[in-house]
C-alpha cells in the first residue's frame, strides 16, 4: 500500500537467508553545501534507531547469528543488504526496516562518523581508478549533478556556518587599464548543523516509494509476505 517494490525469492537450498533494499537516491541528491551527503548518511543509519537504540545492536545481532552486512551509495542509488542463519531472519529484517523507519543520528555518533568517512576517502586516494573517475566529475558541467563528490569528507560535510553577506571583487575593462571594483552582497544563509541535514535529508529521500526489496528464504513464498511486513510499516 504505500508503494514499496517487494520480491521473495525461495531458496529451499540457500546456506543463509538474506534481503537487500534499494532506494532510489545517491549522491546525485547530495545538496551543493553539502557535498557527500547522501554517502554520510548511508554511514549513520547503521548506529542506533529509536527501536534499537545501541549503536552496534544491528551488527552484533547478525555477527551473533553467522551474518554480516554492507551498504554501497551509487550516483542515483543506494544499496543496503545482509545475510544471517536462517531460524533469525524475521528478527534480522526488523532491525533492518528501522534504517528506514526510524534512524537516531545521534550528535556523538554523527561526529565520530566523520572520521570514518575522512578515512574512507583518504584511502581512495591512493586509488588510480578513484582519481580518474573524480577527475572526469571534475570536468562535468558545474550546473550537472554528475560533477558532485560522492564520498565526502571532513571538510565538506562539516556543519555549514551562518553567512550574512558577500563580498564580490570584479574586474572590468577601463580605459587605459582595468578597473577593479568592489560591492557587498545580501545573501543571507542560516547555520545548518550536520545532524539536521541528515534528519532533512532522510526525511525528503527515504520514501517507500522509492524503495526494493528482495528477500531470500528457505520458507515457501507465502510466508515472507508476513516477513516484509515491518518495512511496509
Amino acid at each position: 500500500p504505500n508503494g514499496l517494490q517487494a520480491r521473495r525469492v525461495h531458496g529451499a537450498a540457500a546456506d543463509k537467508a538474506a534481503a537487500a533494499l534499494d532506494v532510489a537516491v545517491g549522491f546525485s541528491a547530495a545538496p551543493e553545501t553539502l557535498p557527500g551527503l547522501a554517502h554520510f548518511t548511508e554511514h549513520m543509519l547503521f548506529l542506533g534507531t529509536q527501536k534499537y537504540p545501541e549503536e552496534d545492536s544491528y551488527t552484533t545481532f547478525l555477527s551473533a547469528h553467522g551474518g554480516h552486512s554492507n551498504a554501497h551509495t551509487a550516483y542515483e542509488n543506494t544499496q543496503y543488504y545482509f545475510d544471517v542463519q536462517h531460524p533469525f531472519l524475521a528478527e534480522a529484517l526488523d532491525r533492518f526496516a528501522q534504517f528506514f523507519l526510524g534512524p537516531r543520528f545521534t550528535p556523538s555518533a554523527t561526529a565520530r562518523e566523520l572520521n570514518a568517512i575522512e578515512s574512507e576517502h583518504a584511502k581512495n586516494l591512493q586509488s588510480d581508478a578513484w582519481r580518474l573517475q573524480e577527475i572526469g566529475r571534475w570536468l562535468a558541467r558545474r550546473d550537472h549533478p554528475y560533477h558532485k563528490f560522492g564520498t565526502g569528507s571532513l571538510a565538506t560535510l562539516r556543519d555549514v556556518p551562518e553567512r550574512l553577506v558577500r563580498l564580490e571583487l570584479r574586474a572590468a575593462a577601463a580605459d587605459g587599464g582595468v578597473a577593479v571594483t568592489t560591492s557587498l552582497t545580501a545573501s543571507y544563509r542560516p547555520g545548518l548543523t550536520i545532524r539536521d541535514a541528515l534528519v532533512r535529508f532522510h526525511m525528503e529521500h527515504y520514501s517507500s516509494s522509492r524503495m526494493r526489496l528482495v528477500v531470500l528464504a528457505r520458507e515457501t513464498l507465502a510466508e515472507p509476505a508476513v516477513l516484509v511486513a515491518p518495512l511496509a510499516g
